[in-house]
């Protein structure tokens, strides 16, 4: 058995089809077709059901398929291992991170990491915290930032900070120059929110339910930067973290008299997998960025402009 039988079996299974599979790996049908034959036969049982123009797996293809790709991603975090000994940082590192990507910190981070490491290609994908978990899981990831807690068991999470959610309204609400209020007060609000796919407008249905408080929810939408348009512009209000809701101007952010509503966020791993070298720099600078500050003789350091709590 070679290494090349397990990308060519993934391939097929992945394509359902030879002749598509033959297409992506640049050989010809019938090389293709050989190859898994003579996989099959070392395997002592057939792994893929020919129907017509596809193919389907097995039973004992599916099993196959989960070790097959394991065995490659060893292979490959080895080969990754070997290279980075002589402490030589090169390529790809691949990431993925939350909606409000924009708001947050890592932008300017993963842009020193960048200047630092130029022989790095970076690839970042704005994900929800399920695709998170199944790209760390499938291989597709390095590492991602996401909003605790994971999912899968299969996932590890490096705590970073916790944020609480604030009470956002336009100079058109009647409440933007209240300094503060309380979530009883949001009972019959008129409120925009995320649709109820966010994680965090979960967050905010669990708390608010749990409380017995019944906003109006007057639209939902599938964005913040939709939400906080949609609040700057009529006398709606919103429940954001204060961190988005800071970076958008002519917005008044009422924090909540009591602090039920936060979310925490962290660093995501595959629990078993190899962390390359250029993955763990990164990982670093983010923890070393949003790290809370230091009391410095009785005071605090107000050099780290990165969360408020």
């Amino acid at each position: 058995m070679e290494l090349r039988h397990l990308r060519y079996f993934l391939a097929v299974a992945e394509a359902s089809s030879f002749t598509r599979a033959a297409g992506k790996l640049q050989i010809t049908q019938p090389t293709l077709s050989h190859q898994i034959k003579q996989f099959e036969q070392e395997i002592g049982s057939p792994l893929f059901d020919r129907v017509g123009p596809k193919v389907r797996l097995t039973a004992q293809g599916k099993v196959m398929k989960g070790y097959a790709e394991q065995a490659l991603s060893v292979i490959e975090s080895g080969v990754t291992a070997v290279a980075e000994l002589g402490g030589l940082i090169h390529g790809q590192l691949r990431i993925g991170v939350f909606h409000s990507f924009g708001s947050s910190l890592l932008p300017p981070i993963l842009a020193q990491f960048i200047q630092s490491y130029p022989g790095v290609h970076v690839v970042l994908r704005q994900q929800s915290r399920g695709e998170m978990e199944q790209g760390l899981i499938n291989g597709d990831l390095d590492f991602a930032v996401g909003y605790s807690p994971a999912m899968s068991d299969r996932i590890m999470e490096e705590l970073l900070f916790t944020e609480s959610f604030v009470l956002a309204v336009g100079a058109q609400h009647p409440w933007f120059t209240r300094k503060h209020t309380g979530l009883r007060d949001l009972h019959e609000q008129s409120l925009v929110l995320l649709t109820p796919e966010h994680p965090s407008r979960k967050i905010i249905d669990k708390c608010l339910q749990s409380k017995g408080i019944v906003p109006r929810v007057i639209a939902e939408m599938n964005s913040n930067e939709a939400v906080l348009a949609m609040v700057r512009c009529s006398a709606l209000a919103t429940l954001l973290s204060e961190r988005i809701v800071a970076a958008t101007p002519d917005l008044h952010a009422m924090p909540l008299a009591e602090p039920a509503l936060a979310r925490t966020a962290a660093v995501f791993w595959h629990r078993n997998a190899y962390r390359p070298t250029a993955a763990r720099l990164a990982a670093d600078m983010i923890r070393a960025a949003y790290a809370p500050p230091r009391k410095h003789r009785g005071r605090i350091q107000a050099n780290s402009p990165l969360i408020r709590t």
